[in-house]
C-alpha cells in the first residue's frame, strides 16, 4: 500500500492522482488531515477529486481535544518558534506519525510544487525522515528547457 497525503490542494490532487496511475487505485490510499477551519469549498473538491480518483480519500483528524490551528493556539498559548508552528506539529505531523506506525505501508506521497522553496522543504523533509519511505517522481527526463530555468 502506498500512502497518499492529500491536504485539498491541487498540488497534493495532482500527486495522488499520479500514485493512482503508477500503482492502481487498489494500492494507493489518500488521507486527509481535517480541521474545523478548513475552507467549506474543501469538500466539494475532496468529492470531484474522489470521482476523479475512483477511490474515498480518507478522513483523520487530530485528538478531539484540537479542533483547529486558532484551538491549538489558545490552548497551548503557543504560536511558532525554532521548531516550526504549533499547530502543525498537532494537526498534522503527529496524526501522520501515529498512522505511519499503525498502517502496513511500502511508501509515501507528497504533493510539493516545483518551486526552489519547495524542493528543498522536500530534501529536508527527506533528511529528517529518512525511514519515512517517500516515494519521489521519476527524475530521469531533466526538467529544463523553454521557459524553465535551473533551480540553484
Amino acid at each position: 500500500m502506498i500512502i497518499a497525503w492529500w491536504s485539498a490542494g491541487v498540488t497534493s490532487a495532482v500527486a495522488t492522482k499520479l500514485a493512482i496511475d503508477k500503482y492502481g487505485k487498489d494500492n494507493v490510499v489518500p488521507i486527509y488531515f481535517a480541521i474545523d477551519s478548513a475552507h467549506h469549498d474543501n469538500a466539494r473538491f475532496k468529492e470531484q477529486c474522489e470521482e476523479w480518483y475512483d477511490r474515498e480519500i480518507i478522513v483523520e483528524r487530530a485528538p478531539e481535544k484540537y479542533k483547529d490551528q486558532f484551538d491549538v493556539i489558545t490552548k497551548d498559548k503557543y504560536v511558532n518558534g525554532p521548531a516550526g508552528a504549533r499547530c502543525t506539529l498537532i494537526l498534522k505531523k503527529r496524526v501522520r506519525q501515529r498512522l505511519e506506525k499503525e498502517l502496513d505501508y511500502e511508501g509515501q506521497v507528497f504533493g510539493f510544487e516545483y518551486s526552489k522553496k519547495e524542493i528543498n522543504r522536500a530534501i529536508r523533509f527527506k533528511e529528517q525522515y529518512p525511514d519515512g519511505r517517500c516515494r519521489t517522481r521519476d527524475q530521469r527526463r531533466p526538467p529544463h528547457g523553454p521557459g524553465r530555468h535551473r533551480l540553484r
